[in-house]
């Protein structure tokens, strides 16, 4: 067995969460909590627009999950695709973590209104590259989310 120590240079500390292939996310900290993806060679921090905290959990070819806290300090799942990030939120939840990805299959965590804690499971349901423009989807379990488009800038 080999065992290599991964830090994120200039970070206090840096976990690792997901692997495919030779490409590893997880999150770091120095002044504050990012992503990052590490292809063996480069890290590259991944940092959802507008908010204070960026966390990567999984990863799937060019797709990579995990969640943000925004300004409010609400918890918003995403999927980055190496140019957008889209929100994934669970309907009706407090918040919602994004921490594995599969295909077209993304399993996490959220709250509810009520406080109760869930696991979900969430398909995305494809569409013509057009239509993610106008009306992105998201089935959870039979029931559709809602994504939210933000272009990384």
């Amino acid at each position: 067995t080999t065992y290599t120590t991964l830090d994120v240079p200039g970070s206090n500390y840096t976990y690792a969460y997901g692997i495919d292939g030779g490409n590893i996310v997880g999150w770091y900290f120095d002044a504050g909590y990012h992503g990052f993806s590490y292809d063996g060679t480069t890290y590259t921090t991944l940092d959802v627009p507008g908010a204070s905290h960026t966390l990567a959990y999984g990863i799937d070819g060019g797709n990579i999950v995990g969640y943000y806290t925004d300004g409010s300090l609400n918890h918003h799942g995403f999927i980055y695709d190496g140019t957008t990030y889209t929100t994934v939120d669970v309907p009706g939840a407090n918040y919602t973590h994004a921490h594995g990805i599969d295909g077209g299959n993304i399993v996490g965590r959220y709250t509810d209104g009520s406080g109760n804690r869930h696991g979900f499971l969430a398909t995305v349901v494809p569409l013509p590259a057009a239509a993610w423009m106008a009306a992105p989807l998201l089935a959870v379990i039979g029931v559709v989310g809602k994504m939210r488009r933000v272009r990384r800038g």
